[in-house]
């Protein structure tokens, strides 16, 4: 199956993003260096999560203890519902595209919140800018604790010289022998500088509240993820989560930025 791509652009930086496949930012260039991973198979296939891009997770990232949201007693899969669904474009400048989520009846039964969620994608001079406005239009409190996917580029031979400044990454985890699968608590500064293989340097911020960075691959992939997310599995579930009162919105925001 064929999905639209809308393609932005500013100076040498351009990005696509596919509002149908989940408002996913399926494609970004700086100059000539292809920052994102896209496995178009399963871009293509909607009965596949896409492996690559940048997916939104929403409203939650990561897995849920026994699947269980207990705001609302509910079952809900990993990541959420939000990068299954088709988003609808509401704005689209040449360097900006804004698109918005409503709800479907068949969320509202596992998660029992009334929202709109928008994401807009900018260019940024050297890179992208992602933000995530959530407004809770109900009334009672909406728990949610969001994050986005990024698949960055990188040879699956030399993930192992994949460098992070984050203090408490242990290198010796970025390995193609094997999928690796950890997270670390974020800087609390909201950035963090990577060196990844043909990439060179890359600049990752991200809004305060994304408290947990979390690292993933699998063996003889080109591709390393690196992801901001409110915190590790289960958060939601917990007092970490972020509590949207009713009538308000909270906004999230990631930049990515080749150096």
């Amino acid at each position: 199956m064929r999905f639209d791509e809308i393609a932005i652009h500013n100076g040498d930086v351009r990005a696509t993003v596919a509002p149908a496949r989940g408002a996913l930012v399926s494609d970004l260039l700086v100059g000539d260096k292809q920052v994102l991973y896209l496995d178009r198979g399963t871009f293509d296939d909607e009965t596949k999560n896409v492996r690559g891009g940048i997916p939104v997770l929403l409203p939650y990232a990561g897995k849920l203890e026994n699947g269980t949201l207990k705001a609302a007693g509910t079952q809900m899969g990993q990541h959420g519902f939000g990068r299954n669904r088709p988003w609808e474009v509401k704005e689209q400048k040449p360097w900006r595209v804004r698109l918005v989520l409503m709800q479907e009846d068949e969320d509202r039964k596992s998660y029992p919140f009334q929202f709109i969620a928008e994401q807009t994608c900018t260019i940024l001079p050297r890179g992208l800018e992602v933000e995530l406005l959530i407004f809770n239009t109900g009334n009672v409190s909406m728990p949610v604790s969001p994050g986005w996917h990024p698949y960055f580029s990188c040879p699956s031979t030399e993930k192992g010289k994949v460098k992070a400044s984050v203090a408490t990454v242990d290198h010796n985890q970025f390995s193609n022998e094997r999928e690796f699968d950890f997270g670390v608590v974020a800087p609390p500064f909201g950035r963090a500088s990577f060196q990844i293989p043909q990439l060179g340097s890359l600049m990752l911020s991200f809004s305060p509240e994304m408290r947990h960075l979390q690292f993933w691959s699998q063996p003889a992939k080109d591709f390393i993820c690196i992801e901001p997310f409110t915190g590790p599995n289960n958060t939601i579930n917990t007092d970490r989560r972020i509590d949207i009162p009713a009538g308000r919105a909270h906004t999230f925001w990631m930049k990515i930025e080749l150096e």
